[in-house]
């Protein structure tokens, strides 16, 4: 799985990027928003803050950016003679998601940074010398990639699928077998589908910015040795694909193979989804002007209209960002945007 080319789409609103490997598949994501603006707390940031209030159970204590971000949770090795009101410098280790603060770590060595599309790259293992090649928007390349990363079930390679589950406290993967085709020992053919099953994993945790703690409920049979075969599959193809840290044990007698990543950025499914799972009124607006701007480079002669969900036209209209400006800037005043009842963006 090594990482062999890395695409960009700069869009009005957002610019996305997808890094594939050797066969071509996309294995990580990058996504900035323009109404993420400059105090979005990155993963790789180093900020400056304020210790707020000290947490000895959580081991840690509560920091204010001292930008006007928010807050983020430090974890406070002992004997650092950290006082409450100090000021202290941070890097940010994980990004918030649903409920949960940005946590950070101490950093006093550290110069500030905000943290960009350049740390993403270098973040990836073996992507240094990877060629970086820019999209036009709407490419299928990342609408494939994004909507990889956002489908509840996943091809295996090989044959089967997976269907892969975000629940509260962890995220479970579950294997069907059906339509695969292969030849030995029941032994054989589980050891087989679990291995695929188990890389496969790994690179969908890291294309969706998944962490925590990650559960598959492998295919019997399975003895102790195909346990371990399984659990390295997940192991190698993990660190292929990320410098996160990772620890897995071999499936259990129930079959479940454990693992816990540490997290990094916000799940995928947390930017573009709300709670219901539903795309949210902004991925619905970026989504439309993507499809515009798309028609509008091939169709160069041709007036345009950009119809919004109502939503996604309330949130244009109230988000602050001159969008429409911008893409008129690009390509002329030949196009309008209005709202619509329809609940997926339509231009014509």
């Amino acid at each position: 799985m090594a990482i062999r080319r890395i695409l960009v789409e700069d869009c009005v609103g957002e610019t996305r990027a997808v890094a594939m490997d050797e066969s071509g598949r996309p294995v990580a994501l990058w996504l900035d928003r323009w109404s993420d603006g400059t105090l979005r707390p990155r993963l790789g940031d180093v900020r400056e803050a304020r210790i707020r209030k000290f947490d000895p159970g959580q081991g840690g204590a509560f920091a204010e950016l001292a930008d006007g971000a928010g807050e983020v949770f430090v974890r406070l090795p002992p004997g650092l003679g950290i006082t409450e009101g100090q000021s202290i410098r941070l890097r940010i280790e994980a990004e918030a998601r649903d409920d949960k603060l940005p946590r950070a770590a101490v950093a006093p060595e550290a110069n500030l940074n905000r943290a960009g599309f350049d740390d993403w790259v270098r973040r990836l293992p073996s992507a240094s010398d990877t060629s970086i090649e820019s999209l036009a928007p709407g490419a299928a390349e990342l609408e494939a990639a994004f909507n990889d990363a956002l489908s509840p079930a996943v091809q295996i390679p090989g044959g089967g699928r997976m269907r892969i589950e975000r629940a509260a406290a962890l995220i479970a993967a579950d294997i069907d077998t059906a339509g695969r085709t292969a030849r030995g020992s029941a032994a054989s053919r589980a050891l087989q589908v679990n291995s695929a099953a188990a890389a496969e994993l790994a690179r969908q945790c890291s294309l969706r910015g998944l962490g925590g703690l990650v559960v598959l409920d492998c295919v019997a049979p399975l003895n102790q040795d195909s346990g371990r075969k399984v659990r390295d599959a997940f192991l190698t193809a993990w660190r292929k694909l990320s410098h996160r840290t990772v620890r897995a044990e071999p499936p259990s007698v129930f079959g479940l193979m454990e693992a816990a990543l540490a997290w990094g950025e916000t799940p995928l499914a947390g930017r573009l989804l709300d709670a219901a799972g539903v795309q949210t009124p902004e991925t619905l607006c970026l989504a439309g002007l993507r499809s515009l701007q798309k028609a509008l480079h091939h169709n160069r002669m041709d007036r345009l209209t950009l119809r919004l969900p109502a939503a996604a036209h309330a949130w244009m209209q109230a988000s602050g960002l001159d969008l429409a400006g911008a893409l008129a800037e690009k390509h002329g005043a030949r196009f309008e945007i209005a709202a619509t009842e329809s609940p997926q963006p339509e231009v014509a």
